[in-house]
C-alpha cells in the first residue's frame, strides 16, 4: 500500500501574507529607488528643500548643482503617487477583505488602476495649473511657484513613508496613521498655498487670481478625484472578474 504520507510540506501561505509580501516588495524597491536617487542626486536634493519656501524669482548663479533634474523631478512626484495609491489600498483592504482573496497578478492591477487614477488626478490639476498661469500670472513669477510646488510634493512623498509603511504593516491599529496621512497631505496643501498668496497676491488683481486658484486647483479636482474612486470601487464590486 503507498504510503500517502509524504513528509513535512509546511503551513499553506496565505493570501494575507501573499499580500503584505507584495506590498513590502515594492516599498523595498520603492525605498531603494530613493536612497539611489538620493544619493546621485544630493545637490539636486538640498535644493529641493530650499525651494519650498524660496521667494526669490533670481537664483544664486554660482550654487554647485548636479545630476539629473528631470529624473530626479519625476521621481519625487511619481513617489507620492505612488506610496498615497499603496495608503488607499491597505484602507481598501481593511474596508472591503475580497481585496486579500485577490491573486498576486490581479492584485498589481487594481493598484495599477489607483495609481493610474491618482496620476490623472495630477495631470487634471497641472493642466488647470497652467492655463490659470497663463491667463493671470507672470511668467517668471509662475515658474518660480511651480519650482515651489514641485518642492513641496517631492517632501510631502518623502513624509509619506512613515504613514503609510504602518498602514501596511501594523494591521491592529489604523487611525494614528490615518490621521498623520491627512496631517501631512493638509499641511502640504497649506504650505502650497502659502507660497501662492506670497508669489501672487496683489492688492488690486491677487485675490481673482487667489479665488480662482482655490476652486479651481483646491475644490474641483478633489470632486472628480472622490467620483473616480467611487466608480473604481463600484466597477470592481459589480464585476465577477475580482471575486
Amino acid at each position: 500500500m503507498e504510503d500517502l504520507f509524504e513528509g513535512y510540506v509546511g503551513i499553506r501561505l496565505g493570501e494575507g501574507q501573499m499580500v503584505n509580501d507584495i506590498l513590502f516588495a515594492l516599498l523595498l524597491f520603492l525605498l531603494i529607488a530613493f536612497a539611489l536617487v538620493f544619493r546621485s542626486n544630493f545637490s539636486l536634493f538640498v535644493k529641493m528643500l530650499k525651494d519650498i519656501g524660496n521667494q526669490k524669482e533670481r537664483q544664486n548663479l554660482f550654487e554647485d548643482i548636479s545630476g539629473n533634474e528631470f529624473f530626479f523631478g519625476k521621481f519625487m512626484i511619481f513617489q507620492p503617487l505612488f506610496l498615497s495609491s499603496i495608503a488607499i489600498f491597505a484602507l481598501a483592504r481593511v474596508r472591503q477583505s475580497e481585496i486579500v482573496q485577490l491573486s498576486p497578478a490581479m492584485l498589481f492591477v487594481f493598484l495599477a488602476l489607483i495609481l493610474s487614477v491618482l496620476i490623472g488626478f495630477y495631470w487634471f490639476k497641472q493642466i488647470l495649473y497652467g492655463l490659470l498661469g497663463y491667463v493671470f500670472a507672470d511668467p517668471d513669477k509662475y515658474k518660480l511657484w511651480k519650482t515651489n510646488y514641485h518642492a513641496v510634493m517631492g517632501t510631502w512623498g518623502i513624509l509619506l513613508y512613515l504613514p503609510v509603511m504602518w498602514l501596511v504593516f501594523v494591521e491592529s491599529s489604523l487611525l494614528p496613521p490615518l490621521l498623520l496621512f491627512i496631517f501631512f497631505y493638509f499641511l502640504c496643501r497649506f504650505v502650497i498655498n502659502y507660497n501662492t498668496i506670497r508669489i501672487f497676491y496683489r492688492k488690486n488683481t491677487g485675490i481673482l487670481y487667489l479665488s480662482l486658484y482655490l476652486c479651481g486647483q483646491e475644490i474641483l479636482p478633489l470632486i472628480f478625484l472622490y467620483q473616480g474612486m467611487i466608480y473604481l470601487y463600484n466597477f470592481i464590486e459589480a464585476s465577477t472578474l475580482w471575486h
